[in-house]
């Protein structure tokens, strides 16, 4: 068997080559634990941003407000959905970011009974600012890389994420 190293660009890349027909799988096996090694950087980064944002405004409804960004003006049953909640807690978590004036709360035209959610101008200043960190907090990083680096990041997070979105996707679809 044999064990060495390829250099790939300027990235030194470890290969084990021989008869072990396991060694692939093994590989395979061991990459989301090498990935995920990989990756606690940026973890670390996002952690540290949210927990700065987290002092101002909470992480439940940071996500309450990212999702409705995403989804648009929607039902409170939809953003519990969204967030994987109980329709009364994303209830009572509306009534605090409208409170806040995150949000604005109206009684659906369609069912008198329903309430839609819609995110305000200062919901998404507090959006915003969560970008703007994150990408300050980035940029003091890669700052850091050289331009190979840079784009080799930018090619495979691209990819992750687009895969991540197909995979939650597909789990949409099925429940």
């Amino acid at each position: 068997m044999y064990h060495g190293s390829t250099k790939v660009g300027a990235t030194l890349i470890s290969t084990t080559q021989g008869s072990d027909a396991n060694s692939a799988e093994s590989a395979a096996l061991d990459y989301p634990s090498q990935l995920e090694r990989a990756t606690r950087g940026l973890l670390e980064l996002n952690v540290a941003v949210l927990e700065q944002t987290d002092k101002t405004i909470g992480l439940a409804p940071l996500r309450a407000l990212q999702s409705l960004q995403r989804l648009g003006p929607s039902l409170v049953t939809a953003l519990g959905n969204d967030l994987d909640m109980l329709v009364s807690t994303a209830s009572r978590l509306s009534d605090r970011l409208a409170d806040a004036g995150l949000i604005t709360r109206r009684v659906s035209p369609v069912n008198r009974r329903a309430t839609i959610l819609e995110i305000t101008d200062a919901g998404r200043a507090v959006l915003d600012e969560l970008v703007t960190t994150r990408t300050a907090a980035l940029q003091a990083v890669i700052e850091h890389m050289d331009e190979q680096h840079r784009e080799a990041l930018l090619i495979g997070t691209r990819a992750f994420t687009e895969a991540r979105h197909t995979l939650t996707r597909g789990l949409e679809t099925t429940t």
